[in-house]
């Protein structure tokens, strides 16, 4: 009977492990695929924007040194930079766009964790009074659900910073498929900013919570039999 329990216990922790591990969002650190131009006005697939190759309106894609991608020196936007995960990474000025169809619709009501590794530019180019914002949409050209804000606190000199902000997905969740990461601007003048390994993770409800602790309380149990 207790092996039952067991065995009981630890496929329902599986379970809830699996699905905090589902990855709505694909190639978060734009690492996959190749880009063209350069990577400027482009974004590795499954990212997209309206219009692709055109300058201002696409996202760019930078990459260390010698990479597919933009020199960090290009214009001077991120002279000396690499990337902070692998050897990518994406960027945009607020009156440009990108987005991506997520793998899986986030679910009416879960509580969600929105994280990444952002970087303001290089001052003179830099306007750097900015921040990230990011929103749901149910086509590719159709960002109306506003889901989560970064406070715009990151600095040229602070380097790579990694952000986060909690939400509760919305009622519609389920018809919004699409998600577009933004810049927003605080100031007068346009801003840029950079951002990689982007990544939204469930936060365990209170149910999930207590069935991990069932579980471990019925393996500490088998251990001291």
């Amino acid at each position: 009977m207790n092996r039952i329990r067991l065995g009981i216990a630890l496929s329902m922790v599986g379970i809830v492990g699996t699905t905090r591990a589902l990855a709505q969002i694909l190639n978060g650190g734009f690492e996959a695929g190749f880009v063209t131009a350069n990577g400027q006005a482009q974004v590795p697939s499954p990212w997209t924007s309206t219009a692709p190759g055109n300058p201002f309106v696409s996202f760019d894609t930078w990459a260390n040194p010698s990479g597919n991608g933009l020199n960090p020196a290009f214009a001077g936007v991120f002279t000396g930079v690499t990337a902070a995960q692998g050897k990518r990474w994406a960027g945009g000025w607020n009156f440009e766009n990108m987005h991506q169809l997520m793998a899986f619709t986030l679910t009416p009501g879960q509580q969600y964790t929105i994280s990444a590794l952002v970087h303001a530019p290089n001052a003179p180019f830099g306007y750097v009074a900015g921040g990230w914002r990011f929103k749901l949409g149910a086509t590719g050209s159709s960002p109306s659900t506003l889901i989560a804000t970064f406070a715009p606190t990151v600095t040229w000199s602070m380097g790579w910073v990694l952000q986060s902000a909690t939400f509760t997905a919305p009622s519609n969740a389920g018809s919004l498929q699409y998600f577009f990461p933004e810049v927003y601007k605080t100031g007068t003048l346009n801003t840029y900013m950079g951002i990689d390994d982007i990544r939204i993770t469930p936060v365990p409800g209170a149910g999930s919570l207590a069935l991990i602790g069932v579980g471990a309380g019925i393996c500490a149990a088998r251990r001291r039999r």
